[in-house]
């Protein structure tokens, strides 16, 4: 080590500990690395049954199937992302007079079913992606969206278009996402991805499990991010064995317990993530909890009261008539009671917040007290929040 380096080193000392965290959000649970890490049976799985497109074909249809937080999206846009650039397109063949004919050119294309929630809303995404031009959103109907479609990938276009996230609260089912973009066109193969039993698509779809990462390799994820998100001396092997043995395999809540813990330990001033950071960023982690990825997806009205609702202090909300209250007194919601009420229920039936029973509600007529509670990470949440994720 040069002398410079160690006197910089001593002199840092003397800094903020709360240099600790270089970049909390490297560990952002809705994000995906380039490489995944720790999937390469499943990669090859997924390579096998998109191997068609290196001879000009397409594959059939498939649904990408496994539980939350197995990397699911991940393995698809990577996937997807290298395919694309590994094909030529056809402005960079060259063709001699022994091969003539030019072989289909194939597209591929990503859709978040989260944002595109609709049968329009798929087409008009797919449309989108094929063509120059902008693609108008009002004025067209469905069919007018199918017509386009048809005739983009006529003669010698194809596309392979993955939908993710299909089957959710919010979007429509692996096989409306297949049978909408079949029907437009035979020249496109879909590749549907969710949580759903493979039992709930057609026959002819081919199925491709993704199961929950294995311990060791949940590991690795969370030391390769958190070496970019946090320093080296602050992030130690307990810290990372520790979540992911908790994390039984599930990447969306053992980044969310390692960003809670990390973001808990620089509000903490500690040199290091102590054990107690540990604990209450896995504590601050539902059991069964929502993605944090359909949170970010949900409309701006509702993310209004939502970010206003994990603001509220407990005795704010000791019902949902008392959160309702206290979120539309707030300057920074534009909207009635009734509406705000209505929002709050809307949020509990899509499972992003849960009514649990108040502990010291006497028993009686009628149904049981209960208070509503976000469940998912707050402290993830306010970290990202508003943040360029």
């Amino acid at each position: 080590m040069r002398l410079e380096d160690r006197i910089a080193r001593r002199r840092n000392r003397g800094e903020s500990r709360r240099r600790i965290v270089r970049d909390v959000n490297v560990l952002d649970p809705t994000s995906h690395p380039s490489e995944p890490t720790g999937r390469g049976p499943t990669l090859e799985k997924l390579l096998d049954h998109l191997d068609p497109v290196f001879d000009g074909s397409l594959p059939s249809h498939a649904y990408v199937h496994g539980p939350k937080g197995a990397g699911k999206s991940a393995l698809v846009t990577s996937l997807f992302d290298h395919i694309s650039q590994a094909i030529p397109s056809p402005r960079s063949v060259i063709y001699t007079t022994t091969r003539a004919v030019q072989p289909p050119t194939i597209s591929f294309t990503y859709v978040d079913a989260r944002t595109a929630q609709t049968e329009f809303a798929l087409l008009h995404a797919v449309v989108d992606a094929l063509t120059d031009e902008a693609v108008p959103s009002q004025g067209v109907g469905i069919e007018s969206l199918r017509t386009r479609l048809g005739d983009r990938l006529a003669h010698d276009r194809r596309a392979v278009v993955a939908v993710d996230h299909v089957g959710e609260p919010m979007t429509y089912s692996a096989t409306t996402a297949i049978e909408t973009l079949a029907e437009a066109s035979p020249h496109v193969s879909v590749i549907a991805v969710g949580r759903d039993s493979p039992s709930a698509t057609e026959p002819d779809v081919a199925s491709l499990e993704v199961p929950p990462y294995e311990r060791h390799a949940l590991a690795d994820i969370l030391a390769e991010r958190g070496s970019d998100a946090i320093t080296r001396t602050a992030l130690t092997h307990d810290v990372t064995n520790d979540i992911a043995d908790w994390a039984d395999g599930d990447a969306h809540d053992a980044l969310s317990a390692l960003y809670g813990a990390a973001t808990l330990a620089a509000a903490d001033d500690a040199d290091a993530i102590e054990p107690e950071h540990v604990r209450d960023g896995i504590e601050a982690v539902p059991e069964d909890g929502c993605s944090l990825g359909r949170v970010f997806a949900l409309s701006e009205n509702r993310q209004q009261v939502l970010r206003t609702f994990v603001e509220l202090d407990d005795e704010d909300c000791e019902s949902v008539t008392a959160a309702t209250e206290a979120i539309a007194k707030r300057p920074s919601v534009s909207f009635s009671m009734a509406t705000v009420r209505r929002v709050l229920y809307e949020l509990s039936d899509l499972g992003i917040v849960r009514r649990v029973a108040v502990a010291s509600a006497t028993n009686g007529p009628g149904r049981p007290a209960t208070r509503p509670v976000p469940n998912f990470s707050t402290l993830v949440y306010r970290g990202l929040d508003g943040t360029d994720r």
